[in-house]
């Protein structure tokens, strides 16, 4: 059944989704600027990838980002070619409020959180420990949060769909 275009909430009636938008594209941009460069396997510190930034965070925060075990390339080139365009669907997705994007999305947060619980396994007892787990939890927290909002956002038939 097609709605009836005035039956969709704008975005200015849904703000919280502009949040969802926010953390949609900051997940694209480090798909393919980092994701994308870690499946093709990059030096980072022999080429100074992004002014060395890169090789900065590896030896200081994550070793294992830095050695790029063959696993993680493979998880780092599904980000990058495959997750990377799925965030830039859902940003526009979610700021048009098109609800064919509801179980892709649902399948999208699963996933996710699935390779967030391997990623994580192997940082925290792998060979290649954080020097800092704190603050590795930190930056790993948005791959966890955002995934889990996904699905409670969606967890309705039509969550862009004004409800009477």
């Amino acid at each position: 059944m097609t709605l009836p275009i005035s039956d969709v909430l704008e975005l200015r009636d849904r703000p919280r989704d502009r949040w969802f938008v926010l953390g949609f594209l900051v997940f694209a941009a480090t798909s393919f600027l980092v994701d994308r460069l870690a499946a093709l396997d990059v030096d980072f510190c022999g080429e100074q990838t992004m002014g060395g930034a890169l090789c900065w965070y590896g030896q200081h925060l994550d070793p294992l980002f830095l050695a790029n075990p063959q696993w993680l390339r493979v998880m780092s080139g599904i980000s990058a070619w495959v997750f990377g365009p799925m965030y830039l669907l859902m940003a526009w997705a979610f700021v048009r409020g098109v609800e064919a994007i509801r179980l892709p999305a649902i399948a999208w947060a699963v996933a996710i959180l699935y390779s967030m619980v391997v990623h994580l396994w192997m940082e925290f007892f792998g060979e290649l420990p954080p020097p800092n787990v704190p603050l590795l939890l930190a930056i790993y927290l948005p791959y966890v949060a955002l995934p889990c909002a996904v699905l409670w956002r969606l967890r309705g038939a039509r969550p862009f769909t004004r409800v009477d």
